[in-house]
């Protein structure tokens, strides 16, 4: 059975966010992380031998008045996440990646950012535009 995630990420609890999070089983046996925005499934993300995308995705979202971004992709090989950086025309915010479930990171930043990117150390960065967290 799946279990909700109460993460505390620079303390922002994703509980008090618009974001939420859910560990479930994969195909094999591998591990799935499901990200959810309001209730809204978003994306399945599911473990893999190796390593995938540095960065999945972006969204942005709001409860209560408070605007975030929340940030996803798989861990690298080596389990360290990736540099994050939450971007918005010439103001950047270092992200801070929490490591979840051995396989996957998130990163969750208040206010309103448009973009996102990750990036390894050696290579492996990936910039993303950040969409609203309801759309598909």
């Amino acid at each position: 059975m799946p279990s909700t995630i109460d993460l505390d990420l620079r303390g922002v609890p994703l509980l008090n966010s618009p974001w939420s999070l859910r560990l479930g089983r994969g195909t094999r046996g591998r591990t799935a992380l499901e990200v959810y925005n309001n209730g809204l499934l978003l994306d399945v993300l599911v473990a893999k031998p190796l390593s995938a995308d540095v960065l999945r995705g972006g969204r942005r979202g709001e409860r209560d008045g408070r605007p975030s971004v929340l940030a996803w992709g798989h861990l690298p090989a080596d389990g360290l996440p990736p540099d994050v950086w939450f971007g918005q025309r010439h103001r950047e915010q270092r992200g801070q990646p929490t490591a979840v479930a051995g396989d996957f990171w998130v990163a969750l930043a208040e206010g309103c950012y448009d973009h996102v990117s990750a990036a390894r150390p050696g290579g492996g960065a990936r910039r993303l535009r950040v969409r609203a967290g309801w759309s598909r």
